[in-house]
């Protein structure tokens, strides 16, 4: 047999690593249980922990956890036109991501399109230029939304878009696979969307996404609370619990007022979270939100339903933890971070590139975070056995502290209130006080971060930065304005008074904005009705006129 046949034969011998642990002993031979616990069970560790799999879930959701099914190992993509992004994808799965997080540039995530003519230069730099349903025909070009496993970021566009995509392809809703983050409540708190929806208007778009989402695409996962951005604008962990949760409360009572029960949502939602650099904290923190959030379920919503109380949590490691200087360091942060994400018992789990500082994470660094993960889980072993912490006397010390502050800042919004809270802007005033003690104690010497306040070198030379094709986002921007001028004008005027209807009525919007996409109406058409019906300008900056009446 030659040398060849035999790689041949041990790598067909090798299951897909991607998503099937490869080991439960440790290298030097000692088997690995499932899970470990206390000799004799007591009724405190009942009701704090129970065993993995069990109510309160602290432990982890699942009985077996990787055992049983690997966290979903994600990577982020997106830049550039759709084509671009399309090979990115291509490249992400070839590297052993089992799924791709799609995100877009800063004019999609808005609701805007590329043509717009304040931030034409920024087409394309942050993320993916996606503005139609054409573009995203273009985009999935070599995807089947039935079959891939793709995870939308931040646009509250592209649920409506993906829905429209599969009805001009004959594709069953029901069989849909994917997720986004009908988390719209955050826009108002993250920083950037003050002047594109009022808190009101947008809580009520994630309840109508949720709703439609439970009657007609079972197989969705909806990212709500959207706790990621939440915790890069200020957050600690326990806050970010907190808010969180308010956001998921807040959500539940609109939806049961429409007749939609907790139990037809929780079980297809999943808590988008952060892991930052303190590993134990982090670790506490997803242990004490599994235990918070099935109590809520079961004592302030009534539902007995396991598939409700266990959460299934989506991870990104910390983007605000990346330094410039010295970005090399970025790879340690960003694995140490997917550690505490593993650890503390996560669904899925993207790592940060350690280039994200510099500019849009080249192939090399998206393949370097892909086999971070990888290497966690088969070399490390840190996937051999369900919550490899717990019983940690200072682990469950620190579970204990997060929830308690949890329920207490949990308690102030709820008394303050949620709305009002960011309406009036003592939400945002709070974590402005927390990135101010946290950048107080970086320039003081408190917080060391290396290579920023600490440990400087005398001078550092930026990786290779990622550069995207001029030529071919001007060439996306070209045909984007020539379709739009071939469409039908009456098609196009009908759809955005539907959506405009839909916005200023009690209709769910997710249908109308469907619809619109269908007819080719453009993620600006599509917002700018919706904010028209708001009783807002049709464009946030003033810049673009509606085209036509809509009021």
């Amino acid at each position: 047999m030659s040398t060849m046949e035999g790689r041949e034969t041990v790598q067909d011998q090798i299951e897909d690593v991607s998503v099937r642990l490869s080991r439960t002993a440790t290298w030097s031979g000692i088997e690995t249980e499932t899970y470990y616990g206390p000799a004799e069970r007591t009724a405190e560790y009942d009701d704090k922990l129970g065993d993995p799999g069990e109510y309160p879930f602290t432990r982890g959701s699942f009985p077996q956890m990787y055992r049983s099914r690997m966290w979903t190992l994600r990577n982020i993509v997106g830049y550039g036109s759709p084509e671009d992004t399309a090979a990115g994808i291509d490249a992400s799965i070839a590297a052993g991501s089992a799924a791709v997080d799609v995100v877009f540039d800063v004019l999609s995530t808005q609701g805007l399109d590329p043509d717009h003519p304040v931030l034409r230069a920024d087409v394309g730099l942050d993320g993916a230029s996606v503005s139609s349903l054409n573009d995203l025909d273009r985009l999935l070009r070599n995807i089947d939304v039935t079959k891939t496993d793709v995870a939308w970021h931040i646009t509250y566009m592209i649920y409506p878009l993906v829905i429209a995509h599969a009805r001009r392809h004959g594709l069953d809703l029901a069989a849909l696979h994917g997720s986004h983050m009908p988390d719209y409540l955050r826009l108002n708190l993250d920083g950037g969307g003050h002047k594109f929806f009022s808190p009101a208007f947008g809580q009520r778009l994630g309840a109508d996404t949720l709703e439609f989402a439970a009657r007609n695409t079972p197989r969705w996962a909806c990212g709500l609370p959207q706790a990621y951005n939440l915790r890069e604008r200020g957050c600690t962990p326990a806050m970010e619990i907190a808010l969180g949760l308010a956001i998921v409360r807040s959500t539940f009572r609109d939806l049961g007022l429409r007749g939609v029960g907790v139990e037809e949502v929780a079980p297809r939602m999943a808590w988008v979270s952060t892991s930052d650099i303190d590993l134990f904290e982090e670790v506490a923190k997803y242990r004490a939100l599994r235990r918070m959030w099935a109590r809520m379920i079961r004592n302030d919503f009534g539902v007995q339903d396991q598939r409700s109380a266990r959460l299934r949590i989506a991870c990104h490691t910390s983007g605000r933890s990346l330094v410039y200087p010295q970005p090399l360091n970025n790879l340690t942060r960003a694995a140490v971070e997917t550690l505490a994400a593993i650890l503390g018992g996560v669904q899925s789990v993207e790592t940060c590139t350690f280039d994200e500082p510099i500019g849009i994470p080249t192939h090399e660094s998206r393949e370097l975070a892909t086999r971070t993960q990888l290497i966690l889980a088969h070399e490390v072993g840190a996937a051999r056995t369900a919550d490899p912490l717990g019983g940690s006397y200072y682990v469950e010390a620190l579970t204990d502290e997060v929830e308690a502050r949890a329920y207490a800042f949990l308690t102030e919004i709820e008394d303050h209130g949620l709305i009002k809270g960011i309406e009036d802007g003592w939400l945002e005033s709070v974590l402005d006080d927390e990135n101010f003690r946290r950048q107080q104690e970086i320039q003081n010497g408190e917080r060391i971060v290396i290579g920023v306040n600490a440990f400087q070198p005398a001078e550092t030379r930026p990786p290779e930065r990622f550069k995207v094709d001029q030529a071919a986002v001007d060439s996306h921007v070209r045909r984007f304005v020539e379709e739009k001028r071939a469409r039908d004008p009456q098609s196009v005027r009908v759809a955005l008074e539907a959506v405009f209807d839909s916005a200023r009525g009690d209709r769910n919007t997710q249908d109308a904005m469907a619809d619109a996409f269908l007819a080719n109406c453009t993620f600006a058409e599509v917002s700018g009705a919706q904010r028209l019906a708001c009783g807002m300008k049709y464009d946030p900056f003033d810049a673009v006129r509606a085209p036509f009446d809509l009021g």
